[in-house]
């Protein structure tokens, strides 16, 4: 059989390539793959007697490959066979090629036409045992780093090293212009927001952990792209990457403009989140002593309030942990705001479902080691308020606030409620489950999952309960009624305005380069989110040097979580 007699049959293979395919684009695709297996097995020597009947076969073969390499992971070598086994050459195993070849090349060596995909098993072929071995294995068999670790005995950071400089090697001898990184090494994307999320705690879930529209929206943040650029980018077909874009865009993540879409929010990459750090520390441990001489007059008018009184000593220390945190926080975010803008919540744009919200999210790369982060130590969540809708017996509202920062500042607190129950409601379930304590009153418990009470040693942990001898459960956070709590935080911003009049131009040093956001979001991004990390490491970085110089919570090893319960009680 000729060449030209397979070239024939193109026609007819593509009307049963539309039949089964959902995209024209699809359809093409399948037919170029089926005839170009057919040229390669004829200058192999293959005998094919019956070529349409042949053809039909190579082609149902790749398109039921097509089915199972939907929404699968982005490969480096996407396209590719997943058979080769680790002791086969690329001769041996030249018969098992199946996907969509690429562009064909001469080789160098002899003259002959190989597609990329040939070219490329030659590469791995020829690479040394210890890197030929964890890139096949991870993928072409989708194996994790912990599973190969585990079958060569070998360590989980080996492991992640070969890899890197096995893709290091291929890419020197590789062209590989149309993919952008996240098709092989995808990054995380991790949501956080600003304001009121939605009824479905939109923004969070409509990203999640869906790694496509994590690397969906940082290819489009820098420029609007077309929707086929970003399949090329990530090496999948425009017709699976549609709807996630419908769903960002719908969700307000993205907008359109023309025939191209673009990330509707900043993006923060880990020289924006480090590159105020250094300054926050110089400045804290420079004006330390100015700053811990109005804490310490707070911290004693505090101390003389009938509401801190009232509670008991770890409540206590909680409350003074609260107090120096928010008031520093409140007088570097006011400082900010002089300098970037403010918007209340009422000027926040509403968003759907409820929400009223300004998103954000911080881009970590695909190898990012958390454990070693520069700056965990120092990170804020918060402040968080929350109230429960529904009434429970005997009061007439409960709610909750506080901020989560690492154990050694203080203490951590709602990035910690899912542990204890995993569920959007666990916030409520908290609030629950204390006040359930603080009433002494077993018959709330009804209302709280089974799983957040067979896991509420996460919040003795936490240090928010205690169990006594006997067993019972004790409040260990502090309880203030509504009046009280707004007199605590009349006396944070109290403190917070003493302490910006004293260091207003000491402050402003840390606001003088905002991150840099694209020309086209110049409108969608409030300056006060381009100076998000200038100052947000500021209190953390304080209370530490206050530790450390025995000014503050000295002897005390325990968490001291910034929490604070309110109860209106009826």
């Amino acid at each position: 059989m000729q060449t030209e007699e397979l070239m024939e049959h193109a026609d007819y293979l593509l009307g049963v390539a539309a039949g089964k395919c959902d995209s024209w684009d699809d359809a093409q695709d399948l037919v170029q793959s089926t005839l170009l297996e057919g040229l390669l097995a004829v200058r192999n020597g293959k005998r094919i007697d019956n070529a349409r009947n042949w053809l039909v076969t190579v082609l149902n073969r790749r398109y039921y490959d097509m089915l199972r390499g939907k929404y699968r992971k982005p490969l480096v070598f996407y396209g590719m066979s997943y058979d080769l086994t680790c002791a086969e050459t690329v001769e041996e195993s030249a018969a098992n090629i199946s996907g969509t070849p690429q562009a064909v090349k001469p080789d160098a060596a002899d003259g002959t036409v190989l597609t990329e995909e040939e070219d490329l098993r030659r590469l791995i072929a020829r690479m040394t045992k210890q890197y030929r071995e964890v890139l096949i294995r991870h993928y072409f068999r989708s194996e994790s780093i912990s599973e190969i670790a585990e079958k060569l005995a070998i360590p989980g950071n080996t492991v992640k090293s070969r890899l890197r400089l096995g893709r290091d090697k291929l890419r020197k001898e590789l062209t590989m212009e149309k993919y952008e990184k996240q098709s092989y090494e995808p990054e995380t994307l991790f949501m956080a927001n600003t304001g009121i999320p939605g009824f479905n705690d939109e923004p969070y879930t409509l990203v999640k952990d869906d790694k496509i529209a994590m690397n969906l929206l940082i290819l489009a943040y820098e420029k609007p792209v077309t929707l086929p650029e970003l399949a090329d980018a990530v090496g999948i077909s425009t017709t699976y990457i549609e709807p996630i874009v419908e769903r960002l865009v719908d969700g307000e993540l993205m907008k359109r403009t023309g025939d191209k879409v673009y990330t509707d929010f900043i993006i923060y990459t880990e020289e924006d989140r480090i590159a105020g750090l250094e300054l926050q520390k110089q400045l804290a441990a420079r004006l330390f002593d100015g700053i811990w001489r109005y804490m310490e007059e707070g911290l004693a008018a505090l101390r003389g309030t009938a509401y801190y009184l009232r509670q008991n000593a770890s409540a206590r220390l909680k409350l003074e942990g609260y107090f120096v945190l928010r008031s520093v926080y409140m007088s570097v975010l006011k400082a900010r705001d002089e300098i970037a803008g403010h918007l209340s919540l009422q000027e926040y744009p509403d968003r759907k479902n409820g929400g009223k919200w300004y998103a954000m999210g911080n881009r970590y790369p695909a190898d990012y080691d958390f454990d070693r982060c520069p700056y965990t130590l120092y990170d804020i969540s918060g402040e968080a308020s929350r109230y429960l809708e529904q009434r429970l017996p005997g009061a007439r509202t409960v709610g909750l606030h506080d901020y989560d920062v690492d154990n050694r500042v203080l203490g951590k607190a709602h990035r910690v409620y899912q542990i204890a129950v995993n569920s959007p409601e666990s916030g409520e379930f908290v609030m629950k489950l204390l006040y359930a304590v603080y009433r002494d009153d077993e018959s709330l418990l009804s209302a709280i999952p089974g799983r957040m009470l067979e896991n509420v040693d996460v919040f003795l942990d936490l240090d928010f309960l205690e169990r006594s001898s006997d067993g019972k459960l004790r409040l260990m956070i502090p309880v203030v009624s509504e009046e009280n709590r707004n007199a605590f935080f009349s006396l944070t911003n109290e403190y917070a305005e003493k302490l910006l009049a004293a260091f207003r131009s000491e402050f402003a040093g840390m606001f003088r380069n905002p991150v840099h956001v694209p020309n086209h979001l110049q409108d969608d991004v409030p300056g006060f989110l381009r100076c998000m990390f200038s100052c947000s490491f500021f209190p953390t970085v304080l209370i530490l040097e206050a530790r450390s110089r025995g000014r503050f919570l000295k002897g005390v090893d325990q968490p001291v979580p910034p929490v604070l319960m309110v109860i209106a009680e009826e």
